[in-house]
C-alpha cells in the first residue's frame, strides 16, 4: 500500500540541519497482553502519513510510520552495523574504544576490517596450544565510536589481554561488553545531557509510541530534525550522540516484544522522508530490523546516486512501494532500472506503477514448472526409514548407526557455502564441518578425498558424533518443509553374494531443513540428503549402502511449491498416506533391468515410466522377467492386483515356463 504524508504538527527548528541524523518524539508505551508495543494515541505531535491517493502526494500513513518503528525497536542487534550477524547467546561480548583514533579510520571502511585482522592475529598468537577452531571475531558491530566485537567464551581471557596494546598509532581499551548495561543509552543520555540511562529509554519509548501507528503497521520517522522532543534532549547536538541514535532507538523497540514473529508483523511501512539525508549509514541497519517491509518513503532527501543506498541493494525483497521523490538521484538515467533490479516486488517507484501484480507474478515462474515429488515406495519401506532415520538422528545417532548402517556402508558430507540463503537469516559459520566437507570441486587432492568418505559402521559413528546436534522438523506436523522422492533401483550389487544378478533397492532423495543446536545457540540449515538402501541384516531386513549429506545455508523451502498442481479425476482418488507399519524386506531378487528402466528421461512419456515401474513392481514380487511380467500386466490391462491374482492361478495350474522366472528362482 503506498504511503502518504500527512502535514506535521511538530515544533521545533524547523531548519535545522541534521548531518545526515534522525530527528523523532516521545510519549509512554505499555505492553497489550499479546505482547505487542501497545501505542496509545497523542493527539499532539507529528500525525504521521496517509496512503497515497494520487501521484502528488508524498510519505506515509501514521499507523505504518509507527509500526516500523516498532519493529526497529524490536531488532536491536541488527541496528549496529552488524558485521556477521546478530550476536548468539552463547558468545561473550567486549568493547573497543580508541580505534577511531587509530590511522586506519581513515580508510573507507573506518578502519574496521584492518581492527579485525588486528584483533583476530592477536588472538591467534596468544592461542596456546595451536590447536583447535582458529581465534575469530565471529560477530562485530559499531555503536558511535565502541567498536563490539562477540568471541567464543574461551577466547575472552586472551581478549582482555590486548587491553592497552597499540593498533595503528592508537591505543586501545577492551572491556567486557554486556548487552543489558544499555551503553549506547549511557552515552546518550551523558551527552544530551539527560539524567540517567532509564530516562532516555524512557523518552524514546514516548517518542516511539507517538510515531508508531499500529491500525496501519507505520512507523513516521519523517521530519526528525523538528522534533522538540529530540531536540530538548539533545541528541543532534554532536555527530557522535547522533549515530549512536537509531541503533539505540532500535534496542529499545526491541525491548518491547517477546518473540521476532510478532515483531516482524508489527510492521508494513516506514517514512523517513524529510530528514535531509545524504546517505542510509546511520540508519542502513533498518534493513535487518524490517526485513518484510512492504512500503519504505525516503522522499526529499539529498541521496546523490545509487552509492547513497548501496547498502540496501537486495534487501527489502518484499518491498512494493519506494518514494525517492525531491532526491537527485531519482533524475539519474538508470535510477529506475536499478531499483527494479534490487527490489523483484516492487510495483510503484515515485508514485508511478513499474509493474503490474500480473508481471510480479510471472517474474516468480521457473522455466520448468516446479512439480509433486516422485514417490515411488515398495511395501511403505521409504516411507517408515525416513520417519524412523530423521528422529533417531536427532536424538541417538549410535542406536541408528547400528540398526541401519553396517561395515559396507559408506557415508560423506559436503558443504555449499555459495548456495543462496533465504533474506530473513544470517549467514551461519561453517567451522564445525568445513575441515571434514568432502567438497569435490574444491579438493583435488587424492587422499584427501578419500579421508572424507567414511566406511563402516564405527567410522560412521566417530564422524556422527562430532557433528553438531540437530533438530529437525516433525514430517507429520510439517510437511511443506520436506520434500521426498523415492525411486526404485534394480541391480544393485549383492552384499551376500547370493544373487549374481544383483538386488532390488531404492533411490531415497530428502530435502528440508533442521535447526543446530548448541548450547543456547539455535542456527537453522537446510539440507539436501540422499540414500541408496537395500537387502541387508538391519531394522526391517534393510541396510543404507550410501548416505550422501549435502548442507548449506537456510534458504526456505518455497522452491518445491507445486505450481501446477495435477487436476485430481473421480476415477482417480487422491492418493492417501498409509499409517505407519514396520518395514518389510526389500525383495532379495530383482531382474537386472537396462539403465534408465523404470526413470524418466527425454522422449520418454509418464505413462511408459508408469509402466516400467510396474513391470517392476510385479517382477520383484513374482520372480517373473520383466518380458513376462510386462505380458501379465499388458494382459490384465495393466491392473497390477489383477495382473497378481492371473500369476497366482497360473502359477498354481503349472501353465508357467521356467523361463518364465528369473534364473534360480523357479
Amino acid at each position: 500500500m503506498p504511503i502518504k504524508n500527512k502535514k506535521s504538527t511538530q515544533g521545533g527548528r524547523s531548519g535545522t540541519s541534521d548531518r545526515g541524523g534522525i530527528r523523532k518524539r516521545g510519549a509512554p508505551k505499555r505492553i497489550d497482553r499479546d505482547g505487542d508495543m501497545a501505542m496509545v494515541p497523542d493527539n499532539s505531535g507529528s500525525r504521521g502519513k496517509k496512503p497515497h491517493g494520487g501521484s502528488g502526494g508524498r510519505g506515509q500513513p501514521r499507523g505504518k510510520a509507527l509500526d516500523v518503528l516498532q519493529q526497529a525497536i524490536s531488532s536491536h542487534d541488527s541496528q549496529a552495523n552488524i558485521r556477521h550477524g546478530k550476536a548468539r547467546g552463547n558468545l561473550e561480548h567486549v568493547r573497543i574504544t580508541g580505534w577511531k583514533d587509530s590511522k586506519a579510520a581513515s580508510n573507507p571502511d573506518g578502519g574496521i576490517e584492518s581492527l579485525i585482522n588486528f584483533l583476530e592475529k592477536k588472538l591467534e598468537s596468544k592461542l596456546e596450544p595451536k590447536t583447535g577452531p582458529r581465534a575469530k571475531i565471529s560477530k562485530s558491530r559499531v555503536e558511535g565510536d565502541t567498536f563490539v566485537a562477540s568471541i567464543r567464551p574461551e577466547l575472552m581471557g586472551r581478549m582482555l589481554q590486548i587491553n592497552g596494546f597499540s593498533f595503528a598509532n592508537a591505543v586501545l581499551t577492551i572491556q567486557k561488553y554486556d548487552p543489558s548495561d544499555q551503553p549506547m543509552l549511557s552515552e546518550i543520555s551523558q551527552n544530551g545531557g539527560t539524567s540517567s540511562t532509564a530516562d532516555t529509554k524512557a523518552k524514546m519509548t514516548n517518542i516511539l509510541r507517538r510515531r508508531y501507528y499500529q491500525p496501519n503497521k507505520l512507523l513516521d520517522l519523517s521530519k526528525l530534525g523538528n522534533d522538540p522532543d529530540l531536540n530538548a534532549m539533545g541528541i543532534f547536538s554532536s555527530s557522535s550522540t547522533e549515530s549512536k541514535f537509531f541503533p539505540a532507538l532500535m534496542k529499545v523497540w526491541e525491548m518491547n516484544f517477546v518473540d521476532p514473529k510478532t515483531r516482524e508483523e508489527a510492521v508494513e511501512s516506514v517514512s523517513l522522508a524529510d530528514n535531509q539525508l545524504a546517505n542510509i549509514a546511520v540508519i542502513t541497519t533498518l534493513s535487518q530490523a524490517f526485513p518484510n517491509l512492504k512500503n519504505l518513503d525516503m522522499s526529499n532527501n539529498n541521496f546523490k546516486d545509487a552509492n547513497a543506498l548501496l547498502q540496501w541493494r537486495w534487501k527489502f525483497q518484499r518491498l512494493e512501494f519506494l518514494d525517492l521523490t525531491g532526491s537527485p538521484f531519482s533524475a539519474e538515467p538508470d535510477f529506475k532500472d536499478t531499483m527494479l533490479k534490487w527490489y523483484p516486488q516492487l510495483r510503484v517507484l515515485n508514485n508511478v506503477e513499474v509493474r503490474t501484480a500480473d508481471e510480479i507474478a510471472a517474474r516468480k515462474k521457473t522455466p520448468i514448472p516446479a512439480q509433486a515429488p516422485h514417490f515411488v515406495d515398495e511395501s511403505q519401506i521409504a516411507q517408515n526409514f525416513v520417519k524412523a532415520f530423521f528422529p533417531g538422528y536427532d536424538n541417538n545417532r549410535n542406536e541408528l548407526v547400528s540398526q541401519f548402517y553396517d561395515n559396507h556402508t559408506t557415508f560423506s558430507f559436503n558443504v555449499n557455502v555459495s548456495a543462496p540463503r533465504s533474506q530473513q537469516v544470517e549467514t551461519a559459520p561453517w567451522d564445525p564441518y568445513i575441515k571434514k566437507s568432502r567438497n569435490l570441486l574444491k579438493i583435488n587432492h587424492l587422499p584427501a578425498r578419500m579421508s572424507r568418505a567414511y566406511s563402516g559402521v564405527e567410522k560412521i559413528r566417530e564422524i556422527w558424533s562430532s557433528l553438531p546436534a540437530t533438530r529437525h522438523p516433525d514430517i507429520a506436523s510439517h510437511p511443506e518443509e520436506w520434500l521426498i522422492e523415492c525411486f526404485p533401483i534394480p541391480g544393485l550389487p549383492d552384499s551376500s553374494g547370493q544373487s549374481p544378478t544383483g538386488v532390488g533397492g531404492l533411490l531415497i532423495m530428502v530435502h528440508g531443513k533442521f535447526d543446530e543446536i548448541a548450547t543456547s545457540k539455535v542456527e537453522t540449515r537446510s539440507f539436501d540428503r540422499t540414500f541408496i538402501v537395500g537387502p541387508g541384516g538391519g531394522m526391517g531386513g534393510i541396510r543404507v549402502i550410501s548416505d550422501i549429506l549435502c548442507l548449506r545455508a537456510y534458504g526456505g523451502h518455497e522452491a518445491w511449491i507445486v505450481e501446477n498442481p495435477p487436476a485430481i479425476s473421480a476415477a482417480q482418488p487422491a492418493p492417501v498416506v498409509q499409517p505407519a507399519v514396520q518395514p518389510a524386506a526389500i525383495p532379495a531378487a530383482m531382474p537386472a533391468a537396462p539403465n534408465g528402466y523404470g526413470m524418466a528421461a527425454p522422449g520418454k512419456s509418464d505413462a511408459q515410466v508408469q509402466q516400467e515401474q510396474l513391470v517392476m513392481q510385479l517382477s520383484s514380487k513374482t520372480s517373473m522377467t520383466l518380458q513376462y511380467s510386462e505380458l501379465a500386466l499388458s494382459g490384465n490391462g495393466w491392473n497390477l492386483e489383477a495382473a497378481l491374482k492371473n500369476f497366482e492361478e497360473l502359477k498354481a495350474q503349472g501353465q508357467l515356463p521356467p523361463d518364465a522366472f528369473l534364473p534360480g528362482t523357479a
